[in-house]
Order: C-alpha cells, then structure tokens, then sequence
C-alpha cells in the first residue's frame, strides 16, 4: 500500500485498511458460513429427523431473540474491552456450539436449546456491530463504503456456503458435516481476529489517516470532508429517544430483518414445495445472498454520497419487488432473478441501516444505541420464522406469511421517506 501522504494526511501505513480486510473474513467465516448455512442445513435436519417445521423454527426464533436480549452485553465488552476481545469471545462460543450440534443434537429440543441460546449468543458476540463499531472509529469520510466492504464478506460467504454444504451433505450423507466445515472456518477467523486493532488512537493514528491539527491548516482538506449529514452534536440516550427520527428507523429495520429472517428460514423450503429439487432451491437462495453480498458496496458508496433516506427507499423497494416476484414467481431463472434483487435490497439495507445511526447520532451513540434497541427490536423481527412456519402448518401454504411481509416492507417504505436529520433539543 502506498504511504504518500495526502493534503492532511500522515505519512505511514494506514491501519484502517487491515482492519478492513479482517473484518471482511471474520463476516466471510462466521456470518457465511455459519449464520447463513442454516437456510440450508435447516431443511436437511427437519427433513431427516421428521422435525415439525413450526416447532423446529423456533430455534431459530429464540437464537435472534438471545441476539438482541444479548446486545446489551455485547454493547458493554465493545465499550469496556474493545472490538478484537468482544469478538474472541464470541468465535470461543460460536465454536463450542458447533461441536455441540454435530456431538449432541438428537432431538428437536436439544436442536432448540444449542441454536436458540448458544449460538443466539455467539451471533450478538460476533455480529455486524463489532465490525459497524470498528469502521465506524476507524472512518468518517469513508464510513458506509467500508461497512459496505466489511459486510460484503458475510454475503460471499453465505452465497458459497450455500452450494459446498449442500454438496458436503449430500456427499457425506450428513447434515452433521456441514457443521463440521463451519466449524473449521471460525478457527481460522479465531486466528485472524487477534490482528485486530480497535482504535485508530491506540496506535497514533486518526480516522481516514487524516490529522485533523494537519487538515486545518491545509485549504485542499476540504476535498476530503463527508458529502452527507454527520452529527456534530455529542448525543445522550435520553436524546436520542426523544427523536422522531429513531422511531421512523426502527420500522425500517424491523421491516427488512424481519422479512429477511422469514425468507431465510422457509425460503427452501417454499421452493422445494413447489417442486423445484433441494440443489435448485439451495443455489436460488445462494443468489439471494450473492445479490445481498454484491449490493453492500456500491450501497456504501452511495450512502458517502447521497442523504440516506432516499438510499433507504429504494432499497426497500428492491425487496418489496423481489419477494413479489420469489412469492408469485415460477421457474429457476426467474426465481433466480427476484432471489438476487431481494438480496440486493436486504444487503443495501444491512450497511445503510447502520450508516444511518452512525452519521445522525456519532460514533460515542453507536453501540449504545444498538445495544438498547436490539432487545426491543429483535423479538419482533423474530417471530418471522416460527410465525411462518405455524402459519405453514396451519394453511398448508407461506401464502398470509409472503402477504404479511411485503405489507411490513410497505410501512418500511413509508418511513424512509418521512426520515430526516434528527436536531437535538434541550
């Protein structure tokens, strides 16, 4: 990497830029291929033990209720201790219940006890806040373009995953030797978190390598401000809540999460119900992720670049359009198609989301704001898998559930519009 400085900038290697390449994997191995292989692992446990699909989901269900009740936990190690610790920690948990599920796992309440509140835990220890927490320390210029860049990483592991444990299971004749093979990748990404650096200040450097005592004495700095809304204002929660602005946010969020985990969940199995093969059905889904993993990117750069309120419309739309199409929609490469555009939209959204709470609220705000909002938020988004699948099991179709979620979407949509640059008060 080149070290000639910028206007106000320090000569010597960015750290920044490592970071951004750990975090990259940490979400490429525990996010791709252990979050994102239960779409596919999932059915193949329901289907060989003969597990009722309602009662199975709710592993499922209560893991992302753990996620959000554990935030406030995870909230704390990030404040106390810091990104590369808060994330050990949490790869340490991930790997202990992986082996549980390929030692343990029998029975349905066993599959539900190790998912559910295991693994819950490891995803709020691991999760995009630690790598959102990091970047957003780490940059202010940049800010969305490299959590796009971070959050890529869990997309392309999700889309590859979907395919290798597909074939691993099949090979083997195991759904137990597709948690072996997550189970490798969070050793290698227990390796690679230890070259984690938290703060740019714990090494003498400064967000975006830019010196702010240097840049002001430079008049070409100003080339290299933010060309969106960042708070000046040091928030208080008590602040915060009192904006209409976080409310209008969580409807989105609650929105595009609760979709995604719904379509995560049953999508498979929505699929091979309507008479596509297991291989098919696990590569459209593949898509879906590859879609989200090849938004995250070009959404960050947009959120650098334009108000994000509009970035956050038409990425719900995306969604709102693509599940339309993956609900009604038949044949692999239309299906192929809707799957790839609601993934674009649920990747959009997954950087932008929290791009949003970063610029209107600074870097201080970040993770407290997250770690109160994800026991409130998190429950709801939740019910999605298990309200689905009772739904299946009740109707003998995802038909009220498809419905019920592109209705959520259109509420997201309506709050995006009306979202704007809280001003603080008092």
């Amino acid at each position: 990497m080149a070290t000639t400085a910028q206007p106000g900038q320090i000569s010597r290697k960015f750290y920044g830029w490592t970071n951004v390449g750990l975090l990259f994997f940490l979400q490429f191995a525990a996010s791709g291929f252990v979050y994102f292989a239960y779409s596919v692992v999932f059915p193949v446990m329901v289907e060989t033990m003969a597990w009722n699909r309602g009662t199975a989901s709710l592993a499922q269900s209560i893991a992302l209720m753990m996620l959000g009740l554990a935030y406030p936990l995870t909230g704390y190690l990030l404040s106390r201790y810091g990104v590369r610790q808060t994330v050990t920690i949490g790869l340490l948990v991930m790997l202990s219940g992986l082996v549980l599920l390929m030692l343990v796992v029998s029975e349905v309440w066993q599959w539900i006890l190790i998912w559910g509140g295991v693994m819950g835990l490891a995803f709020a220890l691991t999760g995009p806040i630690c790598s959102q927490t990091a970047m957003i320390s780490w940059f202010s210029i940049k800010r969305s373009t490299t959590i796009g860049i971070v959050m890529t990483g869990a997309a392309l592991g999700g889309a590859l995953a979907q395919p290798v444990l597909t074939t691993m299971m099949a090979q083997f004749d195991s759904w137990r030797a597709a948690w072996l093979i997550a189970a490798a990748m969070v050793i290698i990404a227990l390796i690679a978190a230890q070259f984690i650096i938290n703060r740019p200040q714990d090494i003498g450097q400064f967000p975006d390598n830019v010196d702010p005592a240097l840049a002001a004495q430079d008049p070409l700095s100003q080339r290299a401000q933010p060309k969106t809304h960042r708070t000046g204002h040091d928030w208080t929660m008590k602040q915060v809540i009192r904006t209409p602005t976080l409310y209008l946010l969580m409807l989105v969020t609650l929105g595009y999460l609760g979709t995604f985990f719904f379509l995560l969940n049953h999508g498979v199995l929505h699929l091979t119900d309507n008479g596509l093969s297991p291989l098919e059905a696990a590569s459209i889904m593949g898509l879906a992720i590859l879609g989200s993993g090849l938004s995250r990117i070009p959404a960050g750069w947009l959120g650098d670049q334009f108000e994000l309120r509009w970035t956050l419309f038409g990425s719900i739309s995306l969604m709102a359009f693509g599940l339309s199409g993956f609900w009604l929609g038949h044949g692999v490469i239309l299906l192929s198609a809707m799957g790839m555009l609601f993934g674009a939209g649920y990747g959009s959204l997954l950087v932008l989301g929290p791009v949003v709470i970063g610029n209107y609220y600074g870097e201080r705000a970040f993770p407290i704001i997250n770690s109160v909002l994800a026991p409130v938020m998190l429950p709801f988004a939740a019910a999605a898998p298990a309200g689905a699948g009772f739904i299946f099991e009740a109707t003998g179709s995802y038909d009220i559930a498809f419905a019920a979620a592109i209705a959520l979407l259109s509420a997201g949509l309506i709050a995006a519009f009306l979202l704007k640059p809280p001003q603080p008060s008092g």
